[in-house]
């Protein structure tokens, strides 16, 4: 049976062995070399206009806006006398488009509603926005277009701080000094901030949950820089991943982010299971079962892997026979595989263009829900990378937990 899974992901380009891990690191720091430099890459390379410290001596209370790939969180950060940052009045909502479609205007409408009277508090702001975007030098923030499925309408070239201040004025409120960063780079100062962490071999920040996306410090620039690694294509795409990306609301664009992140694996999982079942890899009752599914959860396919496929379990009830559980498992296994893999060989690219050594390793921040929860995707991902860094480990990895908040925040004072 694990012969014939093999033979089936491989067939349908869907094994991790389909993808040349040397081949790809160099061809997406080729493509990252192009974007910075402005020529034509898959990788649009976007400039954050900041550093990974403070300038200078944070004080004060800030509105934080994290607006992530499904959750929007809205807090108070108080600054104070060097000591530790207090995180209050947090709330947590749904991102406005994430449920039904919505326009600009009802976009920062949502937003300015929820951050209430916190605007008499303070008038400065840091948002955290996690979709792409073209931060300008003054730290204003161009919408180039939204994703993960989420969808607002006219809000492409939409300038983001302006567009917040035009709700703030449609409520009858002052103007606020906005600075707007991505979620890597929110994730990457807030961790750095919070733990004082310096004089490291370099500085990434890699969110891997709804989407995909990784920031790093380029000596050259003298700033962050937003790969938008979810846009990456070089990567090649299996039928499964061709018909979701036909069937999503931005045909042709952040490839690598549909084949591996948290908004689309339970999506190829589905349309491979679905594939094998046409392939005569399940029993004629399991075949049946899995071919009604409109929806694979990706918690039951984690359940499903940790607990080996016991018949309790969701994914287990589908399953007529033991060799429907070992396909099953084969298949759920070796998409893993594949999506750690290639989240490998962008992080490699980035360790590699960011200059770091076993002598001198960089700091990756990491969050996401996919990476923290995602069966083994962590481990899987750090083999990847250690097998390809013979010289040594050349990075410190620290899992974040809401970084992201705290980095929206400080970054008013960077």
């Amino acid at each position: 049976m694990i012969e014939m899974i093999e033979e089936f992901l491989i067939r349908n380009g869907l094994h991790e062995s389909c993808y040349d891990f040397e081949e790809h690191v160099k061809d997406f720091i080729k493509e990252m070399e192009l974007g910075l430099f402005g020529e034509g890459s898959s990788l649009r390379m976007l400039p954050s206009y900041l550093g990974v410290t403070p300038k200078t001596a944070p004080e004060g209370d800030v509105i934080a806006i994290d607006a992530g790939g499904t959750n929007l969180r809205i807090a108070l950060v108080n600054f104070s006398d060097g000591a530790a940052p207090v995180v209050r009045r947090v709330e947590k909502h749904f991102i406005p488009g994430s449920k039904t479609e919505i326009n600009k205007d009802g976009f920062f409408n949502s937003i300015a509603d929820y951050i209430g009277d916190r605007t008499e508090e303070s008038d400065k702001i840091g948002f955290c926005f996690s979709f792409p975007c073209e931060i300008l030098p003054d730290r204003e923030g161009r919408i180039i277009h939204f994703d993960k499925e989420v969808k607002v309408t006219d809000s492409e070239g939409a300038m983001i701080r302006s567009e917040l201040n035009a709700a703030f004025s449609r409520m009858g409120k002052a103007y606020t000094d906005v600075t707007v960063l991505n979620d890597t780079a929110a994730a990457l100062i807030g961790a750095v901030f919070s733990h004082g962490i310096k004089d490291m071999g370099g500085y990434i920040g890699f969110i891997y949950g709804t989407g995909i996306n990784i920031c790093y410090y380029e000596a050259e620039k003298h700033m962050l820089i937003n790969t938008e690694a979810g846009g990456y294509g070089g990567f090649k795409k299996s039928v499964c991943d061709e018909e979701i990306d036909d069937e999503s609301e931005d045909p042709g664009s952040q490839r690598f982010e549909k084949m591996a992140s948290g908004a689309y694996f339970s999506k190829v999982v589905l349309k491979a299971v679905k594939l094998a079942v046409g392939q005569g890899l399940f029993s004629k009752k399991a075949g049946e079962l899995l071919s009604s599914l409109s929806v694979i959860n990706a918690p039951d396919i984690d359940i499903f892997l940790k607990e080996k496929g016991a018949p309790g379990t969701e994914l287990g009830k589908l399953c007529d026979t033991e060799e429907d559980k070992a396909a099953l498992l084969g298949i759920l296994d070796g998409l893993y595989e594949r999506a750690a893999k290639l989240t490998a060989i962008a992080m490699t690219a980035v360790l590699i263009r960011s200059g770091a050594t076993a002598a001198h390793p960089a700091f990756i921040v990491a969050e996401g829900s996919t990476f923290r929860k995602g069966y083994r995707l962590q481990e899987r991902f750090e083999n990847r990378i250690a097998a390809y860094a013979k010289e040594g480990k050349v990075y410190e990895l620290m899992l974040a937990d809401d970084h992201a908040v705290l980095g929206a925040a400080a970054s008013v004072f960077l």
